[in-house]
């Protein structure tokens, strides 16, 4: 059979014949149910009905000469007839250019509505005309016309999914960046590129009494970038009275849309021009709330659509809701940079170290300079040498991280406990520590803060004058001299120096006298007092030290300068064993008589200038020592 002897379907012809009454009969319906200007889809139905009526009929007369229909009640509710068709015809009923127009403030309640009126004017003019469709014709044509309303909203809903999604992205992208304005700025793209009903919008954030514009699109950026509104003034105003989202029908006219927010704040509010309210027919505020703190308010507009959909307006809402939350991490992290800057500030200026330790193991987030000079060690280390791990794993000293960790960890509060330990020089210092647990809201601890304070230079000075105090004691309460000679020498090299050596003139003779702290210096004195003592060599820096009649502060002791000393090879390997670091020569002389020399050698610190003068004093002690058991050697003589 030909295409043109195939049966016809009677509704389609009607619809080709009555296509022009029903769009007039539908406009006529549309006035009265919605009177003012129309929607968005109404002006993409009216203008894509009559290629929707034929691509009906098609579809009709299609259903009509291939179907074979049932004839049971039974069969006819489960056939699928219908359904095939939309392998025959892929091509939506509604073009793709009426689909994007539909995009555009598109409302399914309104929609829904106009489609509701259509299919009556149909019905209508179907029975004042006569025509008796088919039960297979009304299936298609009901169908149909469902399917023009689920198009554009398909359409709609996967576009505001994409936006969603698309707003989602910028939040979690933007919760560590600190340029609000840019990420405001987002937003606002991300609403005017899903949402084209929308021909302007703004957002304001809080500052003090004010509403400040931080971002906008589609307004003048040069008039309206430092723009601030009072807050009880205007459309804005009532956003903030109210705490809830506004919408204005028809906007234009209306005095809240006076400035599209509001009157402008004294002199920031730039010169005056057209305003973009001048030519507003939708016009939506929404508040930017935090916790039911006001952030800010965010301000949509269009010119093309009298009212915005209740999807777009969903949109706002969700887009308002992360712009709050981008606006009150953005606050809270300016709120933590200054109070840090102002926490750093003030531990800059202590005399003590500081450290804020982090996490579980213990991280250095934050230290002062004193923290760093105590770590590193004197001022000639670059200031760019990283921190010593003091507190760390890898150091090789593991109490101080026990003291942090019990603090950290136990919750204990640690107060100024002394401890030992390695500068980053290589030199022991002593320091008194203490620590302190941060506790959260909900009483976890986040940190410690450790306090560490230098007191080497302190308590040297202090063991300088108990060692003084105790070796005068020794030379007033013994009436054996020279046994005092050897007490002091005991003192110098234990609770001093690590190793203490006297030359001296014994009555003509010369003879030393050594002692020391370290096992291993001591391990060594037997085999330095085999060798004849260094006071009366003819040359060299021990004799060069004695003629100078006061203390020589050695800062670094060479190998060249152990092999001018040393007395032999068997000496000097012994000299190297030490390891000595530094060394204070003191010589000892009575009533213009040289009586000796007394040495002092450091192992595991460096003697300084000041350790020269506990030095000085107590060679002056072990002179007056000498000369007393000299005296008394003398008057025992004479006896």
């Amino acid at each position: 059979m030909a295409p043109r002897d195939l049966p016809k379907s009677p509704l389609a012809a009607f619809l080709r014949n009555h296509g022009a009454g029903i769009l007039e009969a539908w406009e006529r319906a549309e006035r009265r149910r919605a009177p003012g200007e129309q929607s968005p889809g109404y002006l993409a139905l009216r203008e894509e009905l009559p290629t929707v009526f034929e691509r009906i009929a098609e579809r009709l007369d299609a259903a009509v000469s291939s179907a074979v229909v049932p004839q049971s009640d039974d069969g006819r509710d489960s056939w699928t007839g219908v359904e095939s068709l939309s392998t025959d015809f892929p091509e939506p009923l509604l073009g793709f250019r009426v689909l994007d127009r539909l995009r555009d403030g598109f409302d399914l309640e309104d929609v829904t509505a106009q489609y509701s009126v259509l299919r009556r004017c149909v019905l209508r003019l179907l029975e004042r005309t006569g025509t008796q469709p088919s039960w297979l014709e009304m299936t298609v044509l009901h169908e149909a016309l469902d399917q023009v309303i689920i198009d554009p909203a398909t359409r709609s809903a996967a576009g505001r999914e994409r936006a969603l999604g698309a707003l989602d992205r910028v939040s979690a992208e933007g919760m560590g960046s600190v340029h609000i304005d840019r990420l405001l700025r987002r937003l606002l793209e991300v609403l005017l590129e899903s949402a084209r009903s929308v021909d302007w919008a703004v957002m304001l954030l809080l500052e003090g009494e004010v509403l400040r514009i931080r971002a906008a699109m589609g307004v003048d950026e040069a008039l309206w970038g430092l723009r601030a509104y009072r807050l009880a003034e205007g459309f804005v105003g009532r956003v903030v009275r109210e705490r809830r989202p506004v919408a204005l029908r028809s906007a234009a006219p209306d005095p809240l849309a006076t400035d599209a927010g509001g009157g402008a704040a004294g002199p920031e509010s730039g010169a005056q021009s057209e305003r973009p309210s001048d030519a507003l027919h939708a016009l939506y505020g929404v508040p930017m709330l935090s916790e039911g703190r006001l952030v800010g308010v965010a301000v949509v507009s269009s010119r093309r659509v009298s009212e915005f959909s209740e999807g777009d307006r969903l949109l706002f809402r969700k887009a308002a809701e992360r712009a709050a939350a981008l606006a009150t991490q953005a606050q809270l992290r300016e709120q933590l940079a200054a109070e840090r800057s102002r926490f750093e500030t003030a531990i800059q200026r202590l005399p003590v170290g500081v450290a804020v330790a982090e996490g579980t193991a213990g991280t250095i987030a934050l230290s002062n300079r004193r923290f760093a000079e105590i770590v590193r060690g004197p001022e000639e280390t670059p200031s760019n040498a990283p921190l010593r791990t003091l507190l760390s794993e890898a150091d090789d000293d593991q109490r101080a991280r026990w003291l942090l960790f019990r603090a950290l960890h136990g919750g204990e509060t640690v107060a100024r406990e002394e401890l030992e330990f390695v500068r980053g020089d290589g030199e022991r210092r002593l320091g008194t520590f203490s620590a302190t647990p941060v506790r959260d809201a909900d009483g976890r601890i986040t940190a410690a803060v450790v306090i560490v304070d230098d007191v080497t230079e302190p308590r040297k000075a202090e063991r300088g004058r108990e060692l003084l105090v105790a070796a005068s004691a020794a030379l007033a309460e013994s009436a054996d001299h020279d046994a005092a000679v050897e007490h002091l020498v005991r003192l110098g090299g234990e609770r001093f120096a690590d190793l203490c050596a006297l030359d001296h003139d014994d009555g003509g003779l010369p003879r030393l006298v050594a002692s020391a702290r370290l096992p291993e210096a001591r391990a060594l004195v037997p085999r330095l007092l085999k060798h004849p003592p260094l006071l009366f060599s003819e040359a060299g820096p021990m004799a060069e030290a004695a003629a100078r009649r006061e203390a020589t502060l050695i800062p670094l002791v060479t190998d060249p300068w152990l092999q001018r000393i040393a007395r032999g090879p068997e000496h000097l390997a012994a000299l190297r064993e030490l390891g000595a670091r530094s060394a204070i020569l003191v010589p000892l002389a009575a009533r213009g008589r040289r009586l000796g020399l007394l040495s002092l050698w450091a192992v595991e610190r460096d003697l300084r200038q000041d350790d020269a003068s506990v030095a000085t004093e107590l060679g002056r002690l072990a002179s007056m020592a000498i000369e007393s058991a000299r005296l008394h050697r003398e008057a025992a003589r004479g006896r």
